[in-house]
């Protein structure tokens, strides 16, 4: 930009040469010498009062002793503002006004050329301070991101922490002091805190539908069904990804168990401040049948105020589509950098009229008043406020009020086409932009060209143009950077989201698979040790004490909630595992080895959720615990002999794992084998 503004003092002096060699040349080298020191704002050169200094007398030398116009003090005017240099901006300013008034043919004029520095000097600043806000900018999306992660965890940890602790602290006073005449209110609080733990794992993860979506994906995937995902909302959802995520897993479950579909399209979208899912899938039977299942759950629907409709589709394909109010999203905020970017904006339109109008004759001047406040407001609807109905034709009515009443509106309406021109670049597509924006500066050229230079030649017509191409960069640069400062703003809110939905969704995983596993194991023994009460208060005592470390264990893991997330011990897991079963009287074999602590802890998630599955829905009676590397793939496999003559459709449970282990560059496969049921996850050693 600073080449811009410098750029018709240079040509000025180029031709200059010819006819004062030393003149000429001095004011070469002082252009280029300013354009050289104003860089070092951008090249982040440390600050030294001197280069200032050096600045403002190189300035004011070419003004004062070569005869420059007084506009090229814009540059060392936009140094010293960004260096706050208020002593010595006050004695340019004051040296200027004497220059000026010294030389200038007339009031009008002094103020022209004044306005014309004021105006050249805060472009400059601003944008330099925009461009360098921006770099700035990109990292703090980065801290914004963080910071709303924290806030979410320390959310998430108040809300859960009281009365998920107080169970586990509960179950544990009660285990450590042995009374088997307790261990009925032990097992009625340790089914409680399960249930809470469940419930909330359940609302963390319905706030989004990101998972279910996922999980859905790997359910259908399973059955052989072809999965198409299209995902156009926002997130996180808030109460509305609670019904819409029911309502999602209910579809494609009806789908997976009653039909006979071969593909199944799943998508979302914001419609009307609503957002809308829909399932699609081509199984005949389930066109048949899914309207019957789904008929309680249109009544959870409309009970939120949502509508529900399912049935068969022109094309012959079964929908279940679901509408639910979206959340309403937090009034946008301007941020300080996007106000000051167009608060610049607003003070060049404000200076470019009263630049115009201080030369439009009196008789013309009400047309030049009307013609400069429609320009302005075009320029505000279209170029400030981003309207794109009726955009083209507004830039239509912008050319022809910024070239046609060139020759009646006086010299400085040629500053209309420059804020034309720069307006085009950043409406239009690259190519269309340039070419149309070159078009009307070669245009104020030849139109404006007598006007301003009064003989029409054409030096005239260069200048002119030239002076509209420097207004074209100076106004493209700064709508630009307000372009820039938005979309900075929304990739940072977009980045904040996605953080915040992660970590809800982190939490709610952790819920399920650390803490509602490890009561699920604390209700498995207390219910042993109570069978046991009687015939073998040895072993009643012995599951008492592994109830008090489960839940010490427990209160561990929910306190590391509001950290990164717990980290978990496959080895303590493996041991814990076999325990379990071994509890529930299942005969477990052990095949291990040394795992890596990477792929210990997602290993260790799988091993608790395949144990959980073993005894939840299985008749086993024994069962193998292997786990192997092999070349750079740690192997872990969970088989029992307690596969039923009927197999279902993987639950969710085992679709959230096939997305963990996706995530961690790993798969997994679980189905009958040879008369037993397994479980084989893989990932990466390292």
């Amino acid at each position: 930009m600073a080449v811009a503004l410098v750029l018709a003092h240079l040509l000025k002096g180029i031709g200059r040469v010819a006819a004062e060699p030393g003149a000429g040349l001095a004011v070469v080298a002082g252009c280029l010498a300013l354009v050289g020191l104003q860089s070092r704002h951008t090249r982040g050169v440390p600050g030294w009062a001197g280069w200032a200094a050096v600045e403002a007398g190189v300035g004011f030398c070419a003004v004062g002793a070569l005869g420059v116009s007084i506009g090229l003090l814009c540059l060392p005017v936009a140094s010293l503002l960004l260096e706050r240099r208020r002593v010595l901006l006050a004695l340019l300013v004051a040296g200027a006004v004497l220059v000026e008034a010294g030389r200038a043919a007339g009031a009008r004029e002094a103020v022209d050329l004044l306005l014309t520095v004021a105006l050249g000097g805060a472009m400059l600043y601003t944008v330099t301070t925009l461009a360098l806000l921006a770099d700035r900018a990109r990292g703090a999306r980065l801290e914004l991101a963080a910071s709303a992660v924290t806030d979410e965890r320390l959310r998430i940890a108040s809300a859960l922490g009281s009365g998920l602790d107080a169970g586990m602290a509960g179950i544990r006073e009660a285990a450590r002091r042995r009374d088997p005449a307790e261990l009925d209110g032990l097992i009625g609080v340790a089914r409680r805190t399960l249930a809470a733990v469940r419930a909330a794992a359940a609302e963390l993860r319905s706030l989004s539908l990101a998972p279910e979506a996922a999980s859905a994906r790997a359910l259908l995937g399973s059955a052989g069904i072809a999965a198409e995902l299209r995902i156009g909302h926002r997130e996180p959802l808030g109460p509305a990804g609670t019904v819409l995520a029911t309502v999602l897993r209910e579809a494609v479950t009806a789908v997976v168990r009653v039909g006979d579909a071969r593909r199944c399209g799943i998508s979302t979208e914001e419609r009307a401040g609503r957002v809308v899912l829909r399932v699609v899938s081509d199984g005949v039977p389930t066109a048949a049948l899914g309207a019957d299942l789904l008929d309680g759950l249109a009544e959870r629907v409309r009970a939120a105020g949502g509508r529900l409709a399912a049935g068969l589709e022109a094309d012959g394909r079964f929908a279940v589509e679901a509408s639910v109010a979206a959340t309403p999203a937090p009034p946008a905020v301007d941020p300080p950098e996007l106000r000051t970017a167009l608060g610049t904006y607003w003070f060049l339109l404000a200076v470019f009229c009263v630049k115009a109008l201080m030369f439009v004759p009196g008789p013309r001047l009400v047309l030049g008043a009307g013609c400069a406040a429609v320009f302005c407001a075009f320029q505000v609807r279209f170029s400030i406020l981003d309207a794109t109905r009726h955009a083209r034709a507004a830039l239509v009515a912008s050319a022809v009020l910024a070239l046609l009443p060139l020759p009646w509106l006086g010299r400085n309406w040629i500053g209309a086409a420059g804020i034309l021109a720069g307006s085009l670049l950043i409406a239009l597509p690259v190519r269309a932009g340039a070419a149309s924006a070159g078009a009307v500066v070669v245009a104020a050229g030849v139109i404006g060209g007598g006007v301003v230079g009064g003989d029409g030649g054409p030096a005239s017509v260069l200048l002119t143009a030239v002076n509209t191409l420097i207004t074209c960069v100076v106004v493209h640069a700064v709508l630009r950077l307000v372009r820039l400062v938005r979309e900075l703003q929304r990739a940072a809110d977009g980045l904040a989201r996605a953080a915040v939905v992660t970590e809800r969704l982190r939490a709610a995983r952790d819920l399920h698979d650390l803490l509602g596993h490890g009561l699920a194991a604390i209700l498995l023994k207390a219910e042993l040790a109570r069978r046991l009460a009687d015939a073998d208060p040895v072993r009643c005592r012995a599951e008492l004490a592994d109830i008090v470390r489960l839940a010490e264990r427990g209160r561990a893991e929910l306190g590391a909630l509001a950290e990164d997330g717990p980290r978990l011990s496959f080895t303590a897991e493996l041991a814990s595992a076999a325990a379990v079963l071994e509890a529930a009287a299942i005969t477990v074999e052990l095949e291990e080895e040394p795992v890596p602590d990477a792929a210990g802890a997602v290993l260790g998630v799988v091993l608790r959720e395949a144990v959980t599955n073993v005894l939840r829905h299985s008749r086993a009676r024994h069962a193998r615990i292997a786990v192997s590397v092999v070349g750079g793939e740690v192997r872990l496999e969970v088989e029992n002999d307690g596969v039923g003559a009927e197999v279902t459709a993987p639950g969710s449970g085992i679709g959230g794992l096939t997305v963990r282990l996706a995530a961690a560059g790993g798969t997994l496969a679980a189905g009958p084998d040879d008369g037993w049921y397994l479980l084989r996850a893989e990932v990466p050693s390292h």
